[in-house]
């Protein structure tokens, strides 16, 4: 009886440190998942090719993103605060550990795109009202994610100008997406235009931040292919990250230029820049700076895709030998992102 006892003891701190070590070994890639769930949610919901069903599964996608943002949350905040050293190492020593933290705030904010998408007009107002306060929370992490981690990633971690990855282009796609979540709680949420003028002023100062940073880096990037840096054959994928934050930003465009022509500046009147008359010139600016941006985004898609099947055809097997880590979910984000702008002429009006 004792050797038996003895025996099961043994089998639950095995299994007890099995779950410490999956615990610790929990990073924050794992938010790259939320993150494309997320993003094709909201496609889906306003794909105009629409057939009966769609929408349902546009929620699934939805309820999947909630579920996993809030799961991963939970063992994130765990593990740091049971290994806490060793987060803090990983943070200095793991570029993709410190870049991933920007797709919380990524996939928050496509959750609150759907509320306003579609709770506000099957529900009422009041929802459209929790999207816009849960705007303004989520306004304080994508502030931390493309100020702070960018920081994080050239004083700390820093690979040099001959290793940057496309993951650095994470923090300038946190900034765009809240800006374009911006355009979408103000168009949908039938929200006042007191209420929405701020949220469009912040969301372009959002666009200043991150589009500039993201041209930059893609610079550097394409410098890189140039010195014959390319990507090896497991991780070609990576390339479509480099249309993510151009295909979010002329989105964002996009949607606050119509935003702003659809009367928010109007009714406001403050100023002549806040105004009617203002409105006209900052729309119509708005949407052609969109349509440059989304020009540059075609680019990087076509590059990426023109590279990922010149892999495939010169190896069949390439595809199999992609990279198998949580990685490989950073491309969902950037090619629906893209794709989805590409078949929603509605946003060029």
């Amino acid at each position: 009886m004792a050797h038996s006892s003895d025996t099961e003891g043994n089998h639950d701190e095995h299994r007890i440190s099995a779950l410490r070590i999956a615990l610790q070994s929990f990073n924050s890639q794992w938010f790259l998942i939320p993150q494309g769930s997320g993003i094709v949610a909201i496609t889906l919901h306003q794909l105009h090719y629409q057939f009966q069903g769609l929408g349902v599964i546009a929620n699934i996608f939805w309820v999947i993103t909630i579920i996993t943002l809030l799961g991963f949350l939970l063992l994130y905040l765990l593990r740091a605060a049971l290994f806490p050293r060793h987060v803090v190492s990983q943070y200095t020593s793991n570029f993709m550990e410190t870049a991933c933290l920007c797709s919380i705030s990524i996939a928050f904010t496509t959750i609150i795109q759907m509320i306003a998408l579609t709770l506000t007009p099957s529900w009422g107002p009041s929802w459209g009202m929790a999207a816009y306060v849960m705007w303004w929370i989520n306004v304080v992490m994508a502030a931390a994610a493309c100020i702070v981690v960018p920081y994080v990633l050239t004083k700390v971690d820093g690979p040099g100008i001959s290793s940057v990855p496309p993951g650095a282009l994470l923090p300038s796609i946190a900034a765009l997406t809240i800006a374009a979540g911006g355009g979408v709680v103000c168009r949908y949420s039938a929200i006042s235009a007191s209420l929405q003028v701020p949220v469009i002023i912040v969301s372009y100062l959002f666009v200043g931040i991150g589009l500039p940073l993201a041209v930059i880096i893609d610079a550097v990037i394409l410098a890189r292919f140039f010195d014959r840096a390319f990507p090896m054959k497991q991780q070609v994928y990576q390339l479509m990250m480099l249309c993510g934050p151009l295909g979010q930003g002329s989105f964002a465009l996009q949607t606050l230029g119509s935003c702003v022509q659809r009367g928010a500046f109007a009714q406001y009147n403050t100023s002549s820049f806040i105004s009617a008359t203002g409105a006209s010139t900052i729309a119509t600016s708005s949407q052609l700076l969109g349509l440059l941006t989304w020009g540059y985004g075609i680019f990087w898609w076509a590059y990426a895709c023109i590279a990922i099947l010149h892999y495939i055809v010169a190896d069949p097997k390439a595809l199999l030998k992609w990279d198998q880590t949580l990685s490989v979910w950073s491309l969902i984000f950037p090619w629906v992102r893209i794709d989805n702008v590409m078949f929603q002429p509605a946003y060029i009006c």
